[in-house]
């Protein structure tokens, strides 16, 4: 968005900002559902090991972005138990994420070097927006983010956009509850095929976690828990 853009977002009316603010909120899951009409077109369920990589995935870009294990089991959509399961028991991984780590805080060291300011990066903002979308207090959130409760009340004040994104979010809440009558915040679970290796491969998570890894917060049309094993 151009400059010229974002002078008139702020000049606007209150209505125009909640719109606006309302509209990046919805987005927040647009490359997941883009990965799932991918799949459809595709005729083909993921597998576990298929699912597993991408959530990997997202967590090393997580972490290569600077922030820890909360931001980085946000960005994933998986808790930070599974998180910490993944690292005990794949060393390659562990040591992905480390190495990623390790170049977020050396990206760091080189912006200190040259009197940069430490801004606050898009991948730490949709994570908090995320955990507060999906229930978390705004200090649970700011922290999953990489900010103190102080300089996250500080970026509020700063900027109108952030602040009403945070209260877009919130107003998601409801949304998320209302549809189709469930509980609010109740998790389903994504359709993924078990297939024979799935589970006893290095570094694979162990039976229960591994169907945990199907959890998430768009569930299917029936709002049914659903694994489909392969033999």
């Amino acid at each position: 968005m151009d400059d010229r853009r974002v002078g008139r977002r702020r000049t606007g009316s209150a209505p125009q900002l909640e719109a606006w603010a309302d509209g990046v909120v919805a987005d927040l899951d647009a490359q997941e559902h883009l990965e799932r009409a991918l799949w459809r077109a595709l005729r083909h369920s993921p597998t576990l090991r298929e699912e597993t990589a991408v959530r990997r995935a997202d967590a090393l870009r997580a972490a290569a972005l600077g922030l820890d294990a909360g931001g980085c089991a946000m960005a994933a959509g998986v808790s930070e138990r599974m998180l910490r399961d993944w690292l005990d028991r794949d060393t390659e991984f562990a040591a992905a994420m480390a190495a990623a780590a390790e170049l977020a805080e050396r990206d760091r060291e080189r912006a200190r070097a040259v009197a940069a300011a430490d801004a606050p990066s898009s991948a730490a903002l949709w994570v908090a927006l995320r955990a507060v979308r999906d229930g978390a207090v705004q200090s649970t959130a700011a922290a999953l983010g990489g900010w103190s409760e102080q300089s996250f009340l500080r970026l509020r004040r700063r900027s109108p956009e952030v602040a009403a994104l945070l209260a877009a979010a919130r107003r998601a809440r409801a949304k998320k509850a209302d549809r189709r009558g469930r509980p609010r915040f109740e998790q389903g679970y994504r359709l993924v095929r078990v297939e024979e290796g799935d589970m006893a491969a290095p570094g694979a998570p162990d039976g229960s976690a591994a169907l945990r890894i199907a959890a998430d917060e768009c569930p299917d049309q029936r709002g049914e828990a659903r694994v489909r094993r392969h033999r």
